[in-house]
């Protein structure tokens, strides 16, 4: 078992937990799912709208952005889009967290299958925790709608208003605590699970009582799991593009520099990373003076198509070298992720301490009632009784 600090200390071995190959791996396949149901829904809510699906590639590639001035079934389509890929990565996370929990409590070995089937079973959980929460909003806005009708009788109307606005003010900001717990279980649902298999109900409890009871030492742990994040996805960034410039001078002194640079060119052209325009103006200009800093600014402006080397045969490369290289994306971008749920698994086993002086690492783990149901078809048979031999009667002479 981890001898944790219980203190902010051990926020800052969320890098040493994200950099294993296994949470890599199982942050890579969710990004990988994520992604790809992300791309098909998020097209179609453009292309339902009249727009061609040459116009959305020359924007976005891969990945677009939410449909501004589009009708509202486009927006529609797009919620389910974004729906999908939060689901698929608060999946992953429970998996993540769950492995990172084993590992805390000393299991290096824990499987992935494992994880993943953890994940299906009871990461339901970190999805519906939230849901509950925007469904809660939605129908305190609507109660708010309906007496706002009142309003509309004479004279009484106006009176009703008065005296039920210190009550909708409170209704209010019922809403923004609501909220900000929301983003909470967003956050922290996925570990809490992780580690305690927890119902709807108990993540809810929990993401409650961490905003309660902890909500300072909850925002520096994430501020500092940010900056781990930050630091370790900026480090393999860095690594992965002087890798791709090494692998392309070795080969360079091979193969011809007017095939390699018409093959990288066209590959290049294929990938581009989008950075959604509700973030700030400073975080894309942090974001695009990371890429130049690497050498890799072809990520938000991709170069023209150039006429393939060797026509068919080349352009079938650069398509492959393109889908190459967006999973070196993915590669870079697993590691932020499996940082953060890792980060995040730590940072509740040290609130959970502070708060209810429980150490879940030293908590045995719960015999699924499916390992129960195997375990009992385990247990043998009992064998029938022998029988007992049948007593022969012996005939006694009567005396006389």
């Amino acid at each position: 078992m981890t001898n944790l600090h219980f203190n902010y200390k051990d926020v800052f071995r969320a890098g040493r937990l994200g950099f294993s190959a296994k949470k890599i791996w199982l942050a890579f396949l969710g990004l990988l799912i994520a992604h790809v149901g992300y791309a098909i829904f998020s097209y179609l809510a453009f292309v339902v709208s009249g727009i061609e699906i040459g116009e959305v590639w020359e924007v976005y590639r891969l990945m677009p952005m939410y449909p501004t001035g589009l009708p509202w079934f486009s927006w529609v389509i797009w919620i389910i889009a974004f729906l999908w890929y939060l689901f698929i990565a608060l999946l992953a996370g429970v998996a993540i967290s769950k492995v990172t929990y084993e590992q805390l409590k000393g299991d290096e070995f824990f499987e992935i299958k494992e994880a993943v089937k953890f994940a299906l079973k009871s990461g339901r959980s970190a999805i519906l925790a939230p849901i509950v929460l925007v469904l809660f909003m939605i129908a305190l806005i609507i109660m708010g709608l309906i007496l706002a009708l009142i309003t509309w009788v004479p004279y009484f109307g106006q009176l009703f208003f008065a005296v039920m606005s210190i009550l909708a003010f409170a209704v209010c900001l019922f809403i923004i605590y609501l909220m900000i717990v929301t983003v909470v279980s967003l956050i922290i649902g996925p570990s809490i699970v992780g580690e305690t298999g927890n119902d709807t109900f108990d993540t809810l409890f929990e993401s409650f009582s961490v905003v309660n009871d902890q909500p300072w030492r909850f925002i520096v742990y994430e501020f500092l799991l940010i900056l781990v994040v930050l630091i370790g996805v900026g480090l393999l960034g860095l690594f992965s593009a002087k890798a791709i410039f090494l692998g392309q001078d070795v080969i360079g002194l091979i193969v011809p520099a007017d095939k390699i640079d018409n093959l990288l060119i066209n590959a290049a052209h294929y990938v581009k990373v989008t950075v959604p325009p509700i973030l700030p103006e400073s975080w894309h200009a942090f974001f695009a003076g990371y890429l130049e800093s690497i050498g890799m600014t072809n990520l938000l402006y991709p170069p023209d198509y150039l006429p393939a080397y060797e026509s068919w045969s080349g352009a079938i490369t650069s398509f492959i070298l393109g889908i190459v290289f967006y999973f070196i994306v993915l590669f870079v971008k697993s590691l932020g992720m499996a940082i953060f749920w890792a980060g995040n698994t730590v940072i509740f086993t040290v609130l959970v301490k502070k708060k209810d002086d429980k150490n879940l690492l030293e908590i045995k783990e719960e015999i699924f009632e499916e390992e129960k149901k195997v375990e009992e078809k385990k247990v043998e048979p009992k064998k029938p009784a022998a029988k007992k031999p049948k007593r022969t009667k012996r005939k006694t002479k009567r005396s006389k």
